[in-house]
């Protein structure tokens, strides 16, 4: 949950939990005093009235006073559950600074900014320095490329098209970049993505030739290996698919952009 969402999210409560006090103290304005303890009793339930717990409890047999006097103890509770909640939640929202930590470094002023090593950036300068780091990447074989709007290559048109797409939605990306799976070896996941709002790190893998009996095989294992190592299907390990009789669709890949990228 990145910051701004966590500042909604606690807005949000912080509204609910208004309402449910006033609900709560326009319920208790009008209960009647006391409690109610309740036990089984041959198989049915018997109601006993107190003010304190010092008191001795007498048998109530009225249902509806009962009722009431139990929802005056609940309404209670929550009242004072919710009170407790927000109370913490205002301090936080009155107390968290106006500018956030990550942006400190941005609005240094360039000339200082060379002297800092940061410990916090904002979301871009985070994207673009992973961008920028460099990685172990599969060898590509002069021929059997195809180059991108941004003049690199890949090693099939599908591919290619992914990679054109997250370009276009300006996701930063790693093309074959290196990963150790505990158990299996050494992969190169076909798009190790970054996405920029939550820094969240997901493994793309683009199936081509599903139906090559020994390819689906293979993949399949790996995907099973992805998961063993904690990279599940669904989160943080993508898959697409084509075969001779499936045609890759980009309307899909533009959707899973939306959903999971951005």
């Amino acid at each position: 949950m990145t910051r701004e969402e966590l500042i909604s999210y606690l807005t949000s409560r912080k509204k609910y939990l208004e309402t449910i006090i006033l609900s709560c103290q326009k319920k208790l304005e009008k209960a009647p005093e006391g409690h109610i303890l309740a036990s089984r009793c041959h198989g049915k339930t018997q109601y006993y009235f107190y003010n304190n717990y010092k008191e001795k409890r007498t048998y109530l047999s009225d249902i509806l006073l009962a009722g009431r006097l139990i929802s005056r103890d609940y309404h209670s509770k929550l009242l004072a559950s919710a009170e407790n909640e927000l109370r913490a939640i205002t301090r936080f929202l009155d107390g968290i600074s106006a500018t956030p930590i990550e942006e400190i470094y941005q609005r240094t002023p360039t000339a200082k900014r060379e002297l800092i090593e940061p410990l916090c950036v904002d979301d871009e300068t985070f994207a673009q320095q992973w961008a920028s780091e460099k990685y172990t990447a599969l060898d590509m074989q002069t021929g059997e490329e195809y180059t991108s709007n941004d003049s690199k290559h890949y090693r099939s048109k599908s591919e290619l098209l992914i990679a054109n797409a997250l370009n276009d939605a300006s996701v930063p990306f790693r093309y074959e970049c290196q990963l150790n799976l505990k158990g299996y070896g050494t992969v190169y996941p076909d798009f190790t993505i970054l996405n920029k709002r939550t820094r969240q790190i997901f493994y793309h893998e683009h199936l081509g030739m599903m139906e090559d009996s020994d390819y689906a095989y293979k993949n399949l294992q790996k995907i099973n290996a992805y998961q063993k190592n904690g990279i599940m299907q669904g989160k943080q390990l993508i898959l697409t698919y084509e075969s001779e009789n499936v045609r890759f669709d980009l309307n899909v890949i533009n959707r899973i952009i939306k959903e999971f990228y951005l």
